[in-house]
C-alpha cells in the first residue's frame, strides 16, 4: 500500500526502522497507561513486527505511522480483525508534542480507509474505561456501546455515523 497523503499528513505502513519509535510510545508511562502490556525489549518488538508484516502482506491488518509532510513521525494507528462487515481500530497513540489536530485527522483518515478499502459497514473500537477523554471523544460519533467488562468499553461506529461526523468537521480536516 502506498503512503496516503490527506488532511496535511502522511499515513504510511510501519517499517522495521520504526520499531524504536513505536516502542517509545507504547512504553511511555503516560501514553501507554491505557494499552495492553508491551515488552520493552527491542528484539521482541522487531520479532513482533516481522510477524505483523506477514499479516500485512496477506491483507489481514495494517499498522500505520502518521507523519507530517516533512517526514516527522508523531503517532501510530492500526486496522485489524477484519470480517465481512467490520474492522477494528486500535494502537491510536501520539506524541504529546504532535501538531494540533494530527491525532484526530489520523483517526478520521484511518476510519475512511477502513470503511472505503474494506467496504465495511461498521468499525469496532475498544477503549479502556479509565480513558475518559477518548470515551468522550468517541461518543461524539454516536457510537453504540456493545458490551463492557471490568477494564474496557466495546463500541461500534457505523459508516453512516462516521461520515456524518466527518462531514460536519470538513473545514477542520481540510484547514
Amino acid at each position: 500500500m502506498d503512503p496516503i497523503h490527506k488532511y496535511g499528513l502522511v499515513l504510511r505502513l510501519v517499517e522495521e526502522s520504526d520499531v524504536e519509535f513505536i516502542l517509545s510510545l507504547r512504553t511511555n508511562p503516560s501514553l501507554g497507561k491505557y494499552l495492553s502490556h508491551t515488552s520493552n525489549s527491542l528484539s521482541d518488538q522487531i520479532k513482533w513486527l516481522k510477524q505483523y508484516k506477514i499479516k500485512e502482506l496477506a491483507g489481514l491488518e495494517y499498522y500505520f505511522i502518521s507523519e507530517d509532510i516533512e517526514g516527522n513521525r508523531y503517532g501510530t494507528v492500526r486496522l485489524y480483525n477484519f470480517d465481512e462487515s467490520s474492522f477494528e481500530i486500535g494502537s491510536w497513540l501520539f506524541l504529546p508534542k504532535s501538531p494540533l489536530g494530527m491525532a484526530v485527522k489520523t483517526h478520521f483518515l484511518v476510519l475512511e480507509l477502513g470503511f472505503n478499502l474494506l467496504n465495511a459497514d461498521f468499525a469496532r473500537i475498544e477503549i479502556r474505561k479509565l480513558n475518559g477523554k477518548v470515551v468522550r471523544y468517541m461518543n461524539d460519533f454516536e457510537t453504540t456501546l456493545v458490551k463492557e467488562d471490568n477494564l474496557n468499553f466495546y463500541f461500534t461506529l457505523t459508516k453512516e455515523n462516521f461520515f456524518k461526523r466527518r462531514n460536519k468537521l470538513s473545514k477542520f480536516l481540510n484547514g
